[in-house]
């Protein structure tokens, strides 16, 4: 016999056998995965993806309805595609911070000697470096403002600043943050991070940048000025026929308490209000767990007077 022949006679048989034995585990696999459908199926059938509201035990106990789901979805026990559901991933854990309404600022410590004076400032700026004070009281981490160390000397980077400053415009010096100071081998100083407000920010003239930015220290209770916003100025019938409020406070002085979300605005309630109406504390919407300063007083505050045409008067009248 021809040894060609006898080895492709050899390899033939080995490839059919391999085949055959490929097969088998497949359909033994194939059954297994019936099976296990079968099984899994009538214990995680759901009629309620059918007919909402209609349990297991409602079929069983009404024949009735045992015949409408067997008339109708003849296929509910026996899906080869058991849908289950999803386990819902919990939610990711909230920020401290970001539940106070106070987001996070990083500077760095400002040699007292070489980068301190005009010169030394716009080399500073040059280099994208805004020049600053960190100072005020914090009973919280017995800090005191007549101490001369609680005056510390720091440099903020411009895209840090012009970052906040682009997010929050004018409002930039009504918000807290918390300011970590680090020293010139990145190292955390002590008593840091803190809470801070920036106070005294200097702007240049032309170019509308920050130049200057100097920071006070914060703690809960301590007063603070958050800006004041309209709402509902179309339930005004002076304001929706061109009216409009003339300013005199843009701001008011609240003491926020310890815990409690930190607002990003107090709402002027501006429903009903008419020409020559000057607008006090009452219609300040205060939210819960924040109050109006001592200094605010209800009969001295102002928050502004409404103004317009003279035919708007007329109109109402």
């Amino acid at each position: 016999a021809d040894p060609r022949q006898t080895l492709k006679l050899i390899s033939g048989r080995r490839s059919m056998a391999s085949l055959s034995a490929g097969r088998r585990l497949f359909l033994q696999s194939r059954q297994q995965q019936q099976r296990w459908i079968q099984t899994t199926s009538k214990a995680l059938a759901d009629p309620s993806r059918y007919v909402t509201g209609v349990t297991l035990s409602d079929i069983e106990s009404n024949p009735s309805l045992a015949a409408y789901f067997k008339a109708n979805f003849p296929e509910w026990q026996s899906e080869d595609t058991i849908t289950t559901r999803p386990i819902p991933t919990p939610p990711p854990p909230i920020d401290p911070l970001v539940a106070l309404n106070i987001r996070p600022l990083s500077c760095q410590l400002r040699d007292p000697v070489k980068e301190e004076g005009s010169r030394a400032c716009h080399r500073l700026r040059r280099n994208k470096l805004i020049p600053g004070l960190l100072y005020g009281s914090d009973p919280t981490k017995n800090i005191l403002s007549i101490d001369h160390s609680s005056k510390v000397m720091i440099k903020t980077h411009w895209d840090d600043i012009f970052r906040e400053t682009q997010r929050y415009k004018l409002h930039f010096e009504n918000r807290v943050y918390e300011l970590s100071v680090h020293d010139e081998e990145g190292n955390l100083v002590q008593d840091t991070p803190q809470l801070v407000v920036p106070r005294d920010v200097q702007w240049h003239p032309v170019k509308n940048l920050v130049i200057c930015a100097n920071y006070i220290r914060y703690y809960p209770g301590k007063p603070i000025k958050i800006p004041i916003k309209y709402i509902n100025e179309e339930e005004s019938p002076a304001m929706k026929r061109g009216g409009f409020i003339a300013p005199v406070s843009r701001t008011v002085e609240c003491v926020v308490e310890e815990g409690v979300r930190i607002p990003e605005f107090v709402e002027l309630e501006c429903t009903g209000v008419r020409l020559k109406d000057v607008l006090r504390t009452e219609r300040l919407i205060f939210p819960e767990g924040v109050k109006a300063s001592h200094r605010v007083s209800d009969s001295t505050f102002l928050v502004g007077t409404v103004f317009g045409r003279r035919g708007d008067a007329d109109d109402d009248k």
